[in-house]
């Protein structure tokens, strides 16, 4: 893989970095396992069945593109497999996959995955070399096509997340949701989003294995709340603490903040560029939220 910073010091410790991503990526598989599981339980199996399918045709559309740039750059077919394996697009398919609702058509989900992995990272020159994150420039395609196109996308999305139902002013959320239901992730949302219990224990494991740094989860994270609670006071709700984690539990921030605000090459390198970077992402994702037109600001605000 090229030398970045990142790569360079991992290679210099016990675990290559292919080792270190396919850990990630398999960590990655637990939340898109666990999602398919609940909505196969609790919502319908068609669900469950959609999120299994959403999963694996964006990691093999992510895949597919490496093995067309390897073709291009005259890979021989026995080093194909290697080649993939180091170009970590298969991280980026499933992180892109869990951005996504149950309910998302899979030509919408190839298009989205194509953009990502194809326009976010290839053309700059594969991974090290991305200026912005992959599946996050995907996501944000997703969302301007379904914005822009008067097609079924549009209804695949409808009604798709809960966030898009929360009034992130008031903090009410729509039914009769709990803020242990949120935390529980007894609620449909996106794919990635809805066990904030899950993704909690998956960053912590990720931090002890010092796969992510504790550094930019905790910036990141920490500062959407203090955000909140002061919002909370400003807005004057009746519950301000809960204000505050109905904004950590619901929709994608703890996603985010573990899988998306972490990634290695497109956040700074230095430990004090790592916190002004999340602490600058979390400032815009919670800006997006309560002032915005979109119901979650999370992928954008880690984009810009």
């Amino acid at each position: 893989s090229p030398a970045t910073p990142w790569s360079m010091s991992m290679l210099r410790s016990k675990r290559s970095t292919t080792k270190i991503m396919l850990e990630l990526f398999a960590v990655l598989c637990v939340v898109w396992l666990y999602a398919a599981v609940f909505h196969f339980v609790n919502v319908n199996p068609e669900n469950g069945l959609s999120i299994l399918l959403i999963g694996i045709v964006s990691i093999l559309v992510s895949c597919l593109c490496d093995v067309v740039v390897g073709l291009i750059s005259k890979v021989a077919w026995k080093d194909m497999i290697k080649h993939v394996l180091n170009s970590y697009s298969y991280v980026t398919g499933i992180i892109f996959a869990l951005c996504l609702p149950a309910n998302t058509p899979l030509f919408t989900v190839i298009i989205g995955s194509l953009f990502g992995t194809a326009l976010g990272k290839l053309v700059f020159g594969g991974f090290g070399h991305n200026v912005v994150n992959p599946a996050g420039i995907g996501r944000i395609m997703v969302g301007l096509f379904m914005t822009l196109g008067k097609t079924i996308v549009q209804d695949g999305f409808a009604g798709g997340t809960i966030t898009g139902n929360i009034n992130w002013q008031t903090g009410l959320i729509p039914g009769n949701f709990t803020l242990l239901d949120l935390f529980l992730g007894q609620y449909v949302g996106a794919i990635g989003e809805t066990c904030s219990l899950l993704l909690i224990i998956a960053g912590i494991y990720l931090m002890i294995r010092k796969i992510i740094n504790y550094r930019v989860v905790v910036a990141y994270v920490g500062t959407s709340f203090i955000i909140a609670f002061v919002l909370g006071l400003v807005y004057r709700v009746d519950y301000v603490l809960t204000y505050a984690l109905t904004h950590l539990f619901a929709g994608g921030l703890l996603f985010g903040g573990v899988f998306m605000v972490t990634d290695p090459v497109t956040s700074p390198t230095s430990p004090l560029g790592k916190v002004i970077f999340a602490i600058g992402a979390a400032m815009l994702t919670m800006l997006i939220r309560v002032s915005g037109n979109l119901p979650e600001g999370v992928v954008f605000s880690i984009v810009i």
